[in-house]
């Protein structure tokens, strides 16, 4: 039997670990409901100093089955891929693709500038730009002597009472 030395720290990122496994699923939820399957979109999202770069991976939609929208620092993307039509001329031996509709929400600080996020859609990647608003940054306001007439004022002050 090998003798190993034991180190505190391995334990805390074998617990991080688990951790993790415990809060992220293993494969996107999905559901049915009346022949439909919907399936949570896992995105990537990248924080630049000019933007916010959201990416999600949805092949088999084309880019007019996505929408993506913008709403009270919410961006939410919806996609849909219909099954197509039935052929007449032959009957499915097996048919297991099915109508599929994806949703994702993805909250994002109010820094941003909505009117010009932009989304672009390659090799099944949503490619999502959101620029981020310049924050504004302090500006020294110069302190002058009003030409007023200046009135002194003279405050007493009680001596403190003691215990």
């Amino acid at each position: 039997m090998a003798v190993v030395r034991w180190n505190p720290w391995n334990d805390l990122f074998d617990l991080h670990t688990q951790m993790d496994h415990l809060f992220q699923p293993v494969a996107p939820a999905t559901a049915s409901r009346n022949g439909v399957e919907y399936t949570s979109l896992p995105v990537d999202i990248q924080q630049t100093d000019a933007a916010f770069i959201v990416e999600a991976s949805i092949p088999g939609l084309n880019p007019g089955d996505v929408e993506v929208t913008f709403e009270d620092g919410v961006l939410t993307i919806t996609g849909r891929r219909s099954t197509g039509e039935t052929s007449k001329d032959a009957t499915y031996l097996r048919r297991e693709r099915r109508t599929t509709s994806v949703f994702r929400q993805v909250g994002l600080p109010a820094e941003v500038r909505a009117e010009d996020i932009t989304a672009s859609f390659n090799n099944g990647v949503l490619r999502i730009t959101v620029p981020r608003a310049q924050k504004a940054q302090p500006t020294r306001i110069p302190v002058t002597v009003s030409s007023g007439e200046t009135t002194e004022r003279i405050v007493e002050h009680a001596p403190a009472a003691t215990a």
